[in-house]
């Protein structure tokens, strides 16, 4: 009898080893195949950001097991074997102070963490001496470059502007430079659009008389996808566009390839 009783327990250990163990496997595989199922940006607001995901993503996995784990072992630890009622708890006063406590504890981290990183990167969203203009319109983007802001290069006495407007068939790339503020400034001639690069891990609606900024900081070079993230008619899927971050003289070499000066005003008639 003994030697069945003791089976018993080692079948059902083993059971309930196994499932968590799979359900363990299943879940962290998932949270982190493909870089934690996010990727970690481009820019110092996109990298605390997703340090913060990655927080919680753990911390939503701890408690996950442990839930479920502890919902295995009362199930087959608990499981009915009579009409007698196995030992009852209610009136605990140290389990109910324990399953109240760790509710509030797990909050209140998310909390701190959360608001450390919303500071952070309100910290970094100063008005920078960079500017990109983005005009949203039915159905593509149009980025303007003035040269009288153009970060450390900028010649405040010059108003040469240039921009850059895509088409269905030829999708426009917006350039910036590795390692500097570079500030968005978002506006709408017709409906809402959203502007959206999945490595900034940030969108921001563009909505018609109203002007939108943000401050982003990209920390490496490459090509990299935007697109706009709201429905906004019929050709929405076609409002793609490219992000290339660049080093400062590559930059350089840009706008000086692309920028025209501006039109001398016409000579008032004699």
């Amino acid at each position: 009898m003994h030697n069945a009783a003791a089976r018993r327990w080692f079948l059902r250990t083993a059971v309930i080893f196994t499932l968590l163990a799979t359900l363990l496997t299943l879940t962290a595989s998932s949270a982190f195949a493909d870089g934690w199922q996010q990727p970690s940006g481009i820019t110092s607001q996109a990298r605390n950001m997703h340090n913060l995901y990655k927080l919680v993503v753990v911390m939503g996995l701890v408690v996950f097991v442990a839930v479920e784990g502890a919902l295995l072992l009362f199930i087959f630890k608990y499981k009915k074997r009579g009409d007698d009622l196995p030992p009852q708890i209610h009136g605990n006063n140290l389990l109910e102070i324990i399953w109240t406590t760790i509710p509030i504890v797990i909050v209140l981290i998310l909390f701190v963490f959360s608001f450390r990183s919303l500071i952070n990167v309100d910290k970094d969203a100063k008005p920078a001496d960079l500017t990109v203009e983005v005009q949203g319109f039915q159905f593509q983007w149009a980025f303007t470059y003035h040269a009288n802001d153009l970060g450390a290069k900028s010649d405040p006495n010059s108003t040469s502007t240039f921009t850059i407007t895509g088409t269905a068939a030829n999708e426009p790339t917006v350039v910036i430079p590795v390692g500097e503020p570079v500030e968005f400034s978002l506006t709408s001639n017709d409906v809402i659009h959203s502007f959206y690069v999945r490595d900034f891990l940030y969108k921001l609606d563009v909505i018609p008389g109203r002007n939108n900024r943000f401050v982003v900081t990209a920390r490496e070079t490459g090509t990299f996808t935007g697109q706009c993230a709201e429905l906004c008619g019929l050709n929405h899927s076609l409002m793609r566009f490219h992000l290339q971050v660049v080093t400062r003289d590559e930059f350089d070499a840009f706008i000086q390839k692309n920028a025209k000066p501006a039109k001398a005003a016409a000579a008032p008639a004699r």
